[in-house]
C-alpha cells in the first residue's frame, strides 16, 4: 500500500478547481479526487477500469504521468490539443463565449519560433481576455501542444502547487 501525500485531497481539488477556472461543482471535483486517490493505490486497474486498457498502459511506460493524464482526461473540454500553432490558437479561440482574440496571423507575422508564438498570443489575451493564461499540463502522448488557459492571477500558485504534485507543467512561452 503506497502512502498518500499530505493534503493530497485538498491539493487535487484545488488543482481541478484552478484548472477549470472554479467551473466544476464539489461533487465532480470529489469524483476526480477519488479517481486520483485510487490510482495512487492500483494506477494500472484504475486507468483500464475509468479509461480502457490503451489508457492502462500509461502506468507502465510514464507512472509520474498518471495522476496528470487522469486530470487531463477529466478537464480535457477545458484543454487545447493540437499539433499545429495555428491549430492550436484556433482552439484558445472557441474557449471563449464572445472570443475577441484576432485569427492566427498567416502572413502577418514574425513568428521564428513556438516561443514567438506564445509571446504574441499572451500579448493578445491580456489585451482581449486579461484574466487568463496559458499553460502547458501534463504530457500529451499523440500532440505536440497540451495546453490550458487558467486565471492568470492564480497561475503562479497553481505552477507551485504543480510542482509539489510532480505534475508536469510550466507557462507557455
Amino acid at each position: 500500500m503506497s502512502d498518500i501525500p499530505e493534503n493530497f485531497d485538498t491539493d487535487i481539488a484545488t488543482l481541478v478547481a484552478a484548472l477549470s477556472c472554479g467551473d466544476l461543482d464539489e461533487h465532480e471535483i470529489a469524483r476526480i479526487v477519488g479517481i486520483c486517490r485510487q490510482a495512487l493505490e492500483n494506477p494500472a486497474a484504475v486507468l483500464a477500469e475509468n479509461y480502457g486498457t490503451e489508457a492502462a498502459e500509461v502506468a507502465q511506460y510514464d507512472p509520474q504521468g498518471v495522476i496528470a493524464f487522469i486530470v487531463f482526461i477529466e478537464l480535457e473540454d477545458y484543454f487545447a490539443v493540437a499539433d499545429t500553432v495555428d491549430e492550436l490558437h484556433e482552439q484558445i479561440i472557441a474557449a471563449f463565449e464572445a472570443p475577441q482574440l484576432p485569427d492566427y496571423p498567416y502572413d502577418d507575422n514574425d513568428f521564428e519560433t513556438v516561443s514567438d508564438y506564445f509571446q504574441w498570443l499572451d500579448a493578445q489575451l491580456l489585451e482581449h481576455h486579461a484574466a487568463y493564461r496559458l499553460i502547458h499540463f501534463g504530457q500529451s502522448y499523440t500532440n505536440d501542444f497540451q495546453t490550458v488557459l487558467v486565471h492568470r492571477e492564480g497561475t503562479d500558485s497553481l505552477l507551485a502547487l504543480c510542482r509539489k504534485l510532480k505534475l508536469e507543467a510550466e507557462y507557455c512561452e
